[in-house]
């Protein structure tokens, strides 16, 4: 990331240190190794290197230049975050939250109004990293200007359901979730087995929590042309197989979006498996 460099208003020796929030709270520590830990107890690389960002406000959706002495932002997979600070006097900074999306030109901030941080001046900075910096950042002495996205927080398999989750990329709080269903883990290595396969090949499936077939199975099959589907099922006290053979006409089909196992058995002249 490209940043208009100044010369410095700020040295390490003004921003090293404990620094709190206004009613005391922790929120981060600067180390002389250029890290720093913020009150999750999470871990990032700092630069003093003041500057100034054209950000847009998301709580007035205001444009506003602002200046900053120490930049932590980080690149993400869809777009760059983290916290700009400004030293407004000895012991005393503004911090911001800000983001930037990476298809995006312009910088946002979560909000107009910035944290003041206040640095604590007696406490050592070398075991400043004994300080219990795991407060809970979504309890009611926290003030975090939330940005939400949805991010999958527990990976779904083919067993099992995930979770993605609508949550603050800066504190972590989450505002809803929903499932990920395990059919999408189980439809993509399906969809993966047919479009790799070697033509002659036949793919096996045998995945006991699926009925039927989408349509977009069957796609899958006539656009490869070249590879059979085999089906292993259970239905009711019975084992069930059919194969749907390489280069087979759907024309007699019935148009559906879904094809039950049982009809196609009957469709590819499967049989009972004793």
């Amino acid at each position: 990331m490209s940043m208009p460099i100044t010369a410095n208003a700020a040295g390490k020796e003004d921003v090293v240190g404990d620094w709190n929030k206004e009613d005391g709270q922790f929120a981060v520590t600067f180390y002389e190794d250029e890290t720093l830990k913020d009150n999750r107890g999470d871990t990032r690389p700092y630069k003093i290197v003041s500057s100034s960002l054209t950000v847009t406000h998301d709580d007035t959706g205001a444009t506003e230049t602002v200046d900053y002495d120490v930049w932590s932002v980080i690149p993400g997979e869809n777009e760059d975050f983290g916290m700009i600070y400004k030293i407004i006097e000895p012991g005393k900074m503004k911090a911001w939250n800000v983001y930037k999306g990476k298809d995006e030109s312009v910088w946002k901030s979560t909000s107009s109004d910035p944290r003041i941080l206040i640095k604590e001046t007696d406490t050592d900075s070398d075991t400043s990293s004994d300080t219990d910096s795991s407060t809970d950042s979504t309890g009611s002495n926290y003030k975090c200007e939330h940005h939400y996205e949805w991010s999958i927080t527990t990976e779904p398999t083919e067993i099992a359901d995930g979770e993605s989750s609508y949550m603050c990329i800066f504190c972590g709080d989450i505002k809803a979730r929903q499932p990920v269903s395990a059919d999408v883990v189980i439809r993509e290595k399906l969809l993966s087995s047919i479009k790799n396969a070697q033509a002659g090949t036949t793919v096996t499936f045998n995945n006991k929590s699926w009925r039927c077939y989408p349509q977009y199975v069957l796609d899958v099959l006539k656009e490869k042309g070249d590879v059979s589907l085999k089906t292993d099922f259970t239905y009711g006290e019975n084992n069930y197989s059919f194969t749907i053979p390489a280069g087979s006409d759907y024309t007699n089909l019935e148009q559906a979006d879904f094809y039950g196992f049982m009809y196609l058995l009957g469709a590819f002249n499967g049989s009972i498996v004793e």
